[in-house]
């Protein structure tokens, strides 16, 4: 009997000492934060916080009203964000559901370390969101316009910016752990991706009004990758660009990719990319050698190619390398010709192969890259032909 009225007396203190819930708050009481742009004014950042509208979201509300509402406020550093933000918005601020950081491109040409200490140094933030910048617009306009299948413009460039990375190449995403180790690594940098508004559709950053509007959405679509040197934006890669850089950094999950052979358009599946790359020293002097090896399948053939033979196969797989090493050497080109700044990490390489040689040509390394001789092999393999050796309508040569 003793023994069971201690238990209880432990018992009862325990959930007097349980501090429960404390810090919670209520959904009503808060401003879900999705999407964030940050673009340069004169005296610092133009901070817009794009943030669900619970009335529309949790109700059956007309369609016509906008899901999400746009909060701009002028700071001079990110620590003033929430502070300035409440006078407009009677809500707790709640950065814990955030999918992206969209940088302007002013903000992200004069760099964006200090922008990314606030993120990674506030707790309210997590680390599965992704970031982009804004081209040929500001990061307002971009948050502003509203998705037409998506309910939250946030979540759609967050899902879309996902989905394109494992099926279309040309895309990378970038977590913040990821993009500050790309910016403080030696000799790598990072690449970002690009998001602009469709041009033949006109920029209404009023959500209601665009809701009104009979002749459909803005719509936004993720472009090129912009290319940095260390926390600052230097320049575009464009699609095909985009699509090699990714090989030689072995980025490549799945994509589709098209050869000419004759008269015939033939297009592949790629199914498995891998990338190695090594450093070699000539004369005490680095060189790179990048191979890339590819397993496809046919997708589709449009002309006349059989393919049923060894022969064809073989000069198949000839055709593909030949195209793949082309978007490679145009990625290796522009970033060694024209923005003269190392992306595919080889100065990493070179970091990691020869640690004393690197110390010595680490402060000059901008120098150095433009004339880094780069060798790239590809290497294909077809694996399946699709479930007929020939064009469908190809018709047998009397």
């Amino acid at each position: 009997m003793k023994l069971n009225r201690l238990l209880l007396i432990i018992l009862v203190c325990q959930i007097l000492l349980l501090s429960g819930c404390w810090s919670s708050h209520e959904v009503n009481t808060l401003g879900i934060t999705v999407c964030i742009g940050i673009d340069k004014t004169e005296n610092g950042y133009l901070v817009s916080m794009q943030i669900l509208n619970p009335a529309t979201i949790a109700s059956d509300k007309s369609a016509r009203e906008s899901p999400i509402v746009i909060y701009s406020v002028e700071v001079s550093n990110m620590a003033e964000v929430t502070g300035k933000i409440m006078l407009q918005l009677s809500r707790k601020i709640n950065n814990a559901h955030l999918r992206l950081v969209v940088f302007g491109e002013d903000v992200a040409k004069e760099g964006i370390e200090n922008i990314l200490d606030y993120l990674a140094r506030n707790h309210e933030f997590r680390t599965d969101y992704y970031f982009a910048v804004a081209k040929n617009s500001t990061a307002k306009e971009i948050l502003g316009i509203l998705t037409p299948i998506e309910t939250v413009p946030g979540v759609d460039m967050y899902n879309s910016i996902k989905i394109s990375e494992e099926e279309w190449a040309s895309l990378k995403s970038m977590r913040i752990i990821e993009l500050i180790n790309s910016i403080m690594a030696d000799g790598k940098n990072p690449v970002l991706t690009g998001i602009e508004i469709e041009k033949n559709n006109k920029i209404d950053s009023n959500t209601t009004a665009v809701l009104e509007r009979t002749d459909g959405y803005s719509l936004l679509k993720l472009s090129d990758s912009g290319a940095f040197n260390k926390d600052k934006l230097i320049g575009w890669l464009d699609e095909n660009e985009s699509k090699g850089y990714n090989y030689i950094t072995g980025n490549v999950k799945r994509t589709l990719e098209d050869a000419q052979i004759d008269e015939a358009k033939i297009t592949s599946t790629i199914m498995k990319a891998k990338s190695d790359t090594k450093v070699h020293l000539s004369e005490n002097e680095p060189s790179i050698e990048v191979k890339i090896k590819i397993e496809q399948n046919i997708a589709s053939i449009e002309g006349k190619f059989e393919i049923s033979s060894k022969e064809q196969k073989r000069l198949l797989d000839e055709m593909f390398a030949v195209e793949i090493k082309s978007l490679c050497e145009k990625a290796l080109n522009k970033a060694q010709k024209e923005l003269k700044t190392d992306i595919f990490g080889f100065g990493e390489t070179i970091h990691r192969k020869y640690p004393k040689m690197w110390k010595k040509m680490k402060d000059n390394w901008d120098d150095i890259f433009p004339n880094l001789p780069v060798n790239i092999t590809v290497e294909v393999d077809t694996k399946q032909l699709g479930g007929i050796g020939k064009p469908l309508f190809m018709k047998e040569e009397e």
